[in-house]
């Protein structure tokens, strides 16, 4: 019966750790649309999730100006 028990236990565990994990992913994809959509990695971030997408990936503005990127465009 203990058995079961722990068995049961991990499986719950495993289940949640991916749900939060798929979570995670589905925001940032979410976050990052978002930001391409809009064209705002030069500027702050539209909101939470895309901050926290940036954090994430190790994003941020890195001193870049909206007249540095128009520059790069060209």
């Amino acid at each position: 019966m203990d058995r079961i028990v722990v068995a049961v236990a991990i499986g719950t565990a495993l289940v949640f750790v991916t749900g939060v994990m798929a979570g995670v992913i589905a925001m940032v994809a979410m976050a990052i649309r978002r930001e391409d959509r809009l064209q705002s990695l030069t500027r702050q971030p539209p909101g939470a999730a895309a901050r926290g997408a940036r954090r994430l990936n190790g994003v941020g503005l890195r001193d870049i100006t909206p007249q540095h990127a128009e520059k790069a465009r060209r």
